[in-house]
């Protein structure tokens, strides 16, 4: 259902005309990624909740197009993409 609403949103403001495609898709890649952070911190089970924060992170940096230059896109991507490899090696270290 979330995502049906990040999808909506930004397609609706295109179609009124107060956001040009670019943007929308930006909108859209922002709101899905806002929405798998927001359901990996609240509603997912404790060992998915890594891999849905951190892949909402990634596509959060992806929406970044709109913004910064494709090198700096990609460089946000490694960036969170390191974050989580360090994140999960160290939760799993403290697994007995």
């Amino acid at each position: 259902m979330g995502l049906i609403v990040c999808i909506l949103i930004p397609a609706i403001l295109f179609l009124f005309g107060v956001l040009a495609i670019a943007q929308a898709v930006s909108g859209v890649l922002l709101l899905a990624g806002l929405w798998s952070v927001t359901y990996g911190v609240a509603f997912a089970r404790m060992r998915d909740r890594l891999y849905d924060v951190g892949a909402g992170v990634i596509v959060i940096a992806i929406s970044a197009f709109i913004f910064v230059s494709p090198e700096y896109v990609l460089g946000l991507i490694l960036i969170a993409v390191l974050a989580i490899v360090i994140v999960s090696v160290a939760l799993n270290r403290n697994r007995p």
